[in-house]
């Protein structure tokens, strides 16, 4: 039997920054596209560093993975956020037909390490050439979408591919990194 549900805390500063980061580099990103770079980001930084950039709560959606917080700032929801105006001064949501992100400013890379941004940016390269249904499907053969009841939350955990060789070890200090959050 597993231990318990591997969850970090969300860095909202990071979660900001990566936000702007990618719309930066992908205006007009759509909601679906930044929570898949989201994802992968999350997924390749975990795999190779043995911890998150952001953070942030997936939720196993109908279309795929959807960082539970970054996407509620997408909405305008911030009631939990800690500093609202560090959202909207950082990126601007047109909300119609569907939500499109753009940067208001650069991302302050300085709050991002460089694993970070390598990361983030192999997730865009991945995303960008793919259409939405294809990469629904991608996320819907992820271990971590499938093992997660439907419309409930994602364990890090299952993000770890199987077949990584520092799989163990990688658990083992992710699990301590979610003691004390993001590093």
């Amino acid at each position: 039997m597993r231990e318990m549900m591997l969850r970090f805390q969300f860095d909202e500063k990071k979660g900001v920054e990566a936000m702007t980061y990618i719309a930066s580099r992908w205006p007009d990103v759509t909601a679906f596209f930044a929570a898949k770079i989201l994802f992968f980001a999350e997924k390749y930084h975990l795999n190779r560093y043995a911890r998150p950039i952001v953070a942030d709560t997936f939720i196993a959606m109908p279309n795929g993975p959807v960082p539970s917080t970054i996407y509620d700032f997408i909405k305008g929801r911030l009631h939990n956020a800690g500093d609202p105006e560090a959202v909207t001064k950082a990126f601007s949501v047109a909300q119609a037909p569907w939500p499109r992100v753009n940067a208001l400013r650069d991302a302050d890379t300085s709050v991002l390490s460089a694993s970070d941004i390598e990361c983030l940016d192999e997730a865009i390269q991945f995303c960008r050439g793919r259409n939405f249904g294809a990469l629904s499907t991608l996320t819907h053969q992820e271990r971590s979408w499938l093992e997660a009841p439907a419309n409930g939350v994602m364990d890090y955990e299952a993000m770890i591919d199987q077949d990584n060789p520092a799989r163990h070890e990688i658990i083992e200090e992710a699990r301590e990194f979610a003691v004390y959050g993001v590093l």
